[in-house]
């Protein structure tokens, strides 16, 4: 989601400031206990599990409802909000990718499935780099769909936009609402637990976090040894460079480009990714196969 923006961003400024399967196919959903804050975590189906990380201005519901059904019909789908998203209540302080991964982490050890085959979207691709970076023992295998490397501002850019007027930064980030569709806001009023007008709290935060992100290197990449599927569209909001890039700075990397296909792959092109997902988990992992 960093890049949905990317030329809207640089007219903004910055912000100062194996596994236990669920009973049965319905949904089993509670608040596990992170540092500092709390995750909705619902669990659905049986067998080998497989765990969803949703995009920055969505939740599990909303970003992988062609994917819920489809893998609970055979596997334990697991998917988490992250805080102040879908049903998890927000807590004190900036967004982070890598406070979202360690979050994750302790979800995965409460739940006792790893190590745990992933999915992730845009932000949820990111979180799902940094979790294989940082916690290797809990990842099985990996799929990232636009996630990203670098932000696309320079160190100049960004230096300018510190010096912009609190007065500056929420009209900007009332213009980057308003960039979005509107069922993003809808659907989360519809379920969060901090209310309505909690939303633009939401959004300042992620405009943070997009603007500056603390991201995985290239050069990090090389330590993720596990198999990972990067998926980007041809019209995705990362670009294809970025995307070859993630996929060859990886020693077991797959690549996919959808045609026709923007950033929302997983909502746009269903039935060719689920199944290209179920096809490279179910790959036998072999030495051949790195590079």
């Amino acid at each position: 989601m960093r890049k949905v923006l990317a030329t809207f961003l640089m007219s903004l400024p910055i912000l100062t400031s194996q596994a236990t399967a669920a009973e049965d196919a319905s949904s089993s959903g509670r608040l596990y206990d992170v540092p500092g804050g709390k995750l909705y975590t619902q669990i659905f189906g049986r067998g080998p599990p497989i765990l969803f990380l949703h995009g920055g201005t969505v939740f599990f519901d909303n970003n992988f409802e062609h994917q819920r059904d489809y893998f609970a019909s055979y596997r334990t789908v697991i998917g988490i909000d992250q805080r102040g998203r879908g049903h998890s209540p927000d807590s004190p302080g900036p967004f982070s990718y890598k406070q979202m991964a360690e979050d994750t982490a302790a979800v995965i050890a409460q739940l006792g499935v790893g190590p745990v085959d992933i999915v992730g979207h845009s932000d949820g691709g990111n979180i799902g780099l940094i979790l294989a970076r940082d916690h290797p023992q809990l990842v099985g295998r990996l799929v990232v769909s636009g996630a990203d490397l670098r932000p696309g501002l320079s160190p100049e850019e960004l230096q300018r936009r510190r010096q912009w007027s609190p007065e500056q930064i929420q009209e900007k980030v009332r213009a980057l609402d308003a960039t979005f569709p509107l069922w993003f806001r809808h659907d989360y009023e519809k379920v969060s637990p901090d209310g309505p007008d909690h939303w633009m709290t939401i959004v300042a935060k992620l405009y943070r976090l997009w603007s500056e992100p603390d991201l995985i290197t290239p050069e990090e990449l090389k330590r993720i040894t596990i198999p990972v599927l990067v998926v980007a569209g041809d019209h995705d909001f990362v670009s294809i460079e970025e995307t070859v890039e993630i996929y060859r700075g990886l020693p077991r990397g797959q690549l996919m480009i959808l045609p026709a296909t923007g950033h929302g792959t997983f909502r746009l092109r269903p039935d060719l990714s689920n199944l290209a997902i179920r096809e490279f988990l179910e790959q036998p992992i072999r030495d051949s196969d790195a590079r």
